[in-house]
């Protein structure tokens, strides 16, 4: 369970990555660079041994400097790495440094070691003022990541051309290794406040995780502690916190780092001996979690996004919906109109009078049956609207409960759902025929599973998926799962494939259920259709399908649950 969203790389874990890259890649040749978006650049660096690649982002909320695997290769159309290559191609990455407890790197740059510095790149982690800089040997900047106007700040503007200034200096005491433990508690008392924000308050380079990992190795007690005043702790608390405080700095002294995943917070990068990471590298591991995580919270703000623009798309159309059935109310009265015309017709001796009037009700009682022909129209037109915009709300509902999805198809298949959602609910505005623009069916992230005998099971993440794996890919013999007359994703057994055990039927409907807003009821209808019996509807979103006959099931979402949680 993360205890935060996403761990800020710290000056702590800054001087670990710093101390790393200067074992492998210094010295090493610049060869290339890459951007491959507003905040982020990737250069590549060439030992004697191989070319490394290093990761840099100016992201607001989470900046970072990692080591990161070969990457995809992205053009070379951005200006800032277009600058950067040219202007560092064959110079030598000569030093790597960070000075004290600022979150400032230096990379060097020169002809070849022992000559003189020819560039140097800058990059600054500090929060939102985070950023990068290219230097030429006079110390003037060149290209940057971001141009700083001085509306923006009055202390420090910068752009291409100006000399660089290093950042105001930091407020606070420098840690040091020596300074006994009655002076550093006095220290941190003196500022009467949360234990978490008189220690931010008094040294330099405190970030939130480390606070939590100084205090104690377990996160519950950690954060017990650092919300209580420092006047009402205990001595011995403050004798355990100091001991692990010594524990810090000698690591930060001794360059002694390992990365961690088991403690108060997501990682931690001093403390302990052996690494719980599948690679022992702590770039490479830092650029996985922080690549999932970005991953997480794009999917969190297309979510969030598409949950709002649905709630206002089915709001309007239910408005919409509450009128036409206004109507329809008072138009009902059509049949009392024509039954009292054909009493006044009947009459022995009929008036003139009583004549023109029963023609007239005839006549209204004839436009209202008409309208009231168009209202049903309409009524059932916003009902199927409303019905397509709850089976895209159950797609992304699913996206909440599929933990062990690797991030990356999770954010392909809400992407492609976004584009279903924004056309859709463009055609509200122009009323226009539906047409969704295709995508290659080789590019839609498939989620598919394998059943009990070994089978293949796919799942709908999207209306894309639903009419490619029931439509398009699906083969007579196969079946099809869903949940019954609930908005839901389209499961297919390929039973095409092999002989189907009760086993994989079970386990299909469940996931139907699973996949569907029923997902919290203890058991769920499914139908099972043969897949050569499913029909698509015409001018409907893509994946809405019609079906004869079939067998009723049910589906248990919790057996599904813990199937995913096996896996």
């Amino acid at each position: 369970m993360n205890k935060v969203p996403i761990q800020i790389m710290d000056l702590t874990t800054l001087k670990a990555v710093v101390f790393e890259l200067s074992q492998d890649i210094v010295p090493s040749r610049f060869e290339t660079a890459q951007q491959i978006d507003s905040h982020t650049i990737q250069l590549g660096l060439r030992t004697l041994e191989k070319l490394t690649w290093i990761e840099i982002s100016w992201l607001p909320e989470s900046p970072i400097i990692v080591s990161i695997s070969p990457p995809k290769r992205y053009g070379e159309k951005s200006t800032l790495a277009k600058q950067i290559k040219h202007l560092l191609v064959n110079l030598a990455l000569v030093d790597i440094t960070q000075i004290g407890f600022e979150r400032i790197v230096r990379f060097k740059f020169s002809s070849r070691p022992g000559k003189e510095i020819e560039k140097e790149l800058i990059v600054e982690l500090m929060g939102r003022h985070s950023n990068i800089l290219l230097l030429d040997r006079s110390g003037k900047v060149i290209t940057l990541g971001k141009q700083i106007k001085e509306s923006q700040s009055r202390l420090r503007p910068i752009g291409t051309g100006d000399i660089y200034t290093s950042p105001p200096p930091l407020k606070g005491l420098v840690p040091v290794l020596s300074e006994p433990f009655n002076s550093w508690k006095e220290n941190i008392c003196l500022v009467p406040s949360t234990f978490k924000n008189s220690l931010k308050d008094t040294y330099q380079g405190i970030s939130p995780a480390l606070t939590l990992q100084i205090v104690s190795s377990d996160y519950n007690e950690s954060l017990k502690i650092i919300n209580k005043p420092v006047t009402s702790i205990e001595l011995e608390t403050w004798e355990a916190i100091y001991k692990r405080w010594k524990e810090w700095l000698l690591d930060l002294e001794n360059s002694n780092y390992t990365i961690n995943f088991e403690g108060p917070t997501d990682y931690i990068v001093w403390g302990k001996k052996e690494s719980t990471a599948k690679n022992k590298k702590i770039g490479l591991s830092l650029s996985i979690y922080y690549s999932n995580k970005i991953v997480e919270r794009k999917i969190n703000s297309i979510r969030e996004k598409l949950k709002q623009d649905l709630a206002n798309s089915k709001g309007h159309e239910k408005r919409k919906l509450d009128v036409q059935e206004l109507l329809i109310k008072n138009i009902s009265e059509y049949i009392t109109m024509q039954n009292k015309a054909k009493s006044l017709l009947t009459l022995p001796s009929p008036t003139k009078k009583q004549i023109i009037e029963a023609q007239s009700l005839f006549k209204e009682a004839k436009r209202k049956k008409r309208s009231r022909e168009s209202i049903v129209n309409r009524i059932n037109f916003h009902k199927k609207k409303i019905s397509d915009i709850q089976c895209c709300e159950s797609f992304i509902d699913s996206f909440l409960y599929e933990e062990n999805e690797d991030n990356k198809n999770k954010l392909e298949s809400i992407i492609e759902l976004k584009e279903e959602v924004e056309e859709y609910i463009c055609i509200k505005k122009n009323n226009s025929k539906f047409k969704l623009k295709r995508k290659k069916e080789n590019s839609l992230h498939i989620k598919e599973i394998q059943s009990p005998s070994g089978l293949k099971i796919q799942i709908g993440g999207n209306n894309r998926q639903n009419e490619l794996i029931s439509l398009k890919k699906g083969k007579k013999g196969d079946l099809w799962f869903h949940a019954q007359e609930i908005p839901g994703s389209h499961v297919v057994l390929k039973s095409s494939d092999g002989i189907v055990d009760e086993t994989d039927i079970q386990l299909a409907a469940d996931l139907a259920s699973f996949f569907s807003r029923a997902r919290g009821n203890k058991l769920t209808p499914i139908i099972m259709v043969p897949i050569e019996n499913l029909k698509r509807i015409s001018g409907s979103l893509p994946g809405t399908v019609s079906h004869r006959g079939g067998k009723v099931l049910w589906g248990k979402a919790e057996r599904a649950a813990k199937y995913f949680h096996q896996k």
